[in-house]
């Protein structure tokens, strides 16, 4: 079930649900935004439209021209590599920072995410499934106690959820995804930081692995990753 989420301005509710529409599809990577159209759409005025635009600019979700046309960021290789490459590093360091408290009181608070996720199925509630997904995610790094890098890590988190669905297309990806977090969790349950770090990498590989081998060869989308 979707949680109600209040904004604290017209501006923010419009950044909100452009970047939705972007990571849904239906602002496919290459599309112009068109400022008028969605302002219609949002029911909102041009100028929040235009301050959600500059911010999603500025998160790599749209890119802007000198003449201030904007597009819809394209997937490439180059782009997932550099992304992942950059979490893998991130999250390594919120991690160990995380850990005296993620394994204490954290683990109650993950059990709970991990059981609503377990429960949602990404093909029927794809936007459920996501929701759950970043929360249960997110939820390993929350406690570092530097918010400068917990805000980094849920932005390249956010902009690789594009890529997450991709992935996701792939019915075997799907089944290792699941078996792949209660793996973390079970690391986690055994009080050991090692093997979570070292499963946490090896969930992200594999997505990482599975959309390349989808971006470069369409007919082997579902091959093993």
């Amino acid at each position: 079930m979707a949680r109600t989420v209040r904004f604290k301005s017209t501006a923010d509710y419009a950044t909100s649900e452009i970047q939705r529409m972007i990571l849904a599809g239906e602002l496919p990577a290459g599309e112009r935004l068109d400022q008028v159209r969605l302002s219609e759409q949002l029911d909102v005025s041009r100028h929040p439209v235009r301050q959600a635009i500059e911010r999603l600019a500025e998160r790599g979700f749209v890119l802007l021209s000198p003449h201030r046309s904007a597009v819809v960021t394209g997937h490439s290789v180059s782009d997932l590599v550099e992304l992942y490459s950059l979490r893998e590093s991130l999250e390594e360091m919120a991690l160990r920072a995380s850990w005296p408290r993620l394994s204490t009181e954290g683990i109650e608070e993950l059990e709970a995410i991990h059981q609503r996720l377990v429960a949602q199925d990404s093909e029927t509630d794809i936007e459920g499934y996501m929701q759950e997904n970043r929360a249960f995610h997110l939820a390993f790094y929350r406690d570092c106690g530097n918010q400068h890098l917990l805000r980094t890590i849920t932005t390249l988190f956010d902009l690789s959820e594009r890529y997450q669905r991709t992935a996701l297309n792939s019915a075997r990806r799907q089944t290792r995804s699941r078996d792949e977090h209660g793996a973390m969790m079970d690391a986690l349950r055994a009080g050991d930081l090692e093997l979570l770090s070292q499963r946490l990498k090896a969930h992200n590989r594999g997505t990482q692995e599975q959309v390349c081998a989808m971006l470069t060869s369409p007919e082997t989308a579902d091959a093993e990753a």
